[in-house]
């Protein structure tokens, strides 16, 4: 007999990391199951007279995952903390559509809670005005009390709907930022730049891309350890962040590769604004040993102007190219392709 729980794809043990499941289907029936979840466990809530608290929810959640025998989300429980970075912003992102469903629950439910109120208003109006019976009146009263309390929880339920929809943003964030510099990394550098190139396709303005190394950097880990190389790509951060201006983007693209976006540039903006920076990180002193103690580094630049039309792939080749002649050509100097 078919069961309605089991998909092909899953594990016995239910599954230990969202980024095992290849298969297309097998992810959305998960995603559908932890939606509905989700809708039980917070319809639960309500009727308990409970308010969705983080440990109150999270307990209702898993109980109703074992009642409903999804022994996929059973299964996933002990390893939720464990997801890599790519898992983790692949469900952040298939738990909008998560968060969509339970705030409609939660609109509803808003909604049918203020009709029932206007309704009730509405026969108070209506009623005898020299009705004096006190049982009734008592009776009345209660539920007028009953109908605050509803409203009471109504409210607080979207306010946590919000507050969860604000977490899911900030995890979101947090998933686009270089742990060590605190520049944007390289997955919101794909993102970002594939809205960038959206965007001078439609309003053909200029748009610039700069990519950055530094040079003989192996020699500065090898010389003075990791952890003064550390400092450096930090302090290197800091510069990017005070040099460029307020439209432009700075990434870190990978060890001590940096890349900028800078929208509304030509090749030659480009270059300017590149050659103002080699130049300052050329006389910065890189401080090693407090207080006397530096070093000073240099860095290849190459420059490309994005064409309409272009991927991500054509223009990061692009500009990649640009900054291989920079250091084919001696290093400590800025190119343009």
């Amino acid at each position: 007999m078919f069961d309605k729980n089991k998909k092909p794809g899953f594990t016995t043990d239910g599954i230990k990391m969202l980024d095992t499941y290849s298969d297309a289907s097998s992810k959305k029936f998960l995603i559908e199951q932890v939606t509905r979840t989700a809708r039980i466990a917070l319809k639960n809530l309500v009727k308990k007279g409970l308010l969705p608290w983080p440990m109150v929810y999270s307990k209702e959640f898993w109980n109703v995952a074992v009642t409903e025998d999804f022994s996929s989300i059973v299964g996933m429980k002990q390893y939720v903390n464990q997801l890599s970075e790519e898992a983790l912003q692949e469900f952040i992102d298939e738990a909008d559509d998560i968060l969509v469903d339970v705030k409609d629950t939660v609109e509803e439910f808003v909604q049918v809670a203020k009709d029932h109120v206007k309704d009730v208003k509405t026969s108070l109006k209506s009623m005898d005005k020299k009705d004096e019976d006190r049982l009734f009146f008592n009776d009345i009263e209660r539920l007028r009390q009953k109908n605050r309390d509803l409203e009471k929880k109504a409210r607080q339920t979207e306010d946590k709907v919000r507050q969860q929809a604000l977490t899911i943003e900030d995890l979101r964030s947090k998933v686009r930022v270089d742990g060590l510099t605190g520049l944007l990394n390289r997955r919101a550098l794909e993102g970002d730049l594939q809205k960038e190139l959206s965007k001078i396709k439609r309003y053909n303005y200029p748009l610039s891309l700069i990519m950055c190394d530094i040079d003989f950097f192996k020699k500065v880990n090898d010389t003075y350890g990791h952890s003064v190389g550390d400092k450096v790509l930090k302090n290197l951060a800091s510069i990017w962040k005070k040099s460029v201006r307020d439209t432009d983007s700075v990434y870190r693209y990978g060890g001590e590769e940096f890349v900028i976006i800078a929208p509304h540039t030509k090749k030659k903006e480009g270059f300017n604004l590149a050659e103002r920076l080699r130049k300052r990180v050329s006389t910065y002193r890189f401080v090693i040993r407090p207080p006397d103690e530096y070093i000073t580094i240099t860095i290849s630049v190459g420059i490309s102007e994005a064409r309409p039309g272009d991927s991500i792939i054509e223009v990061i080749n692009r500009v990649d190219k640009a900054l291989y002649m920079a250091k084919e050509a001696g290093r400590n100097r800025t190119m343009v392709l």
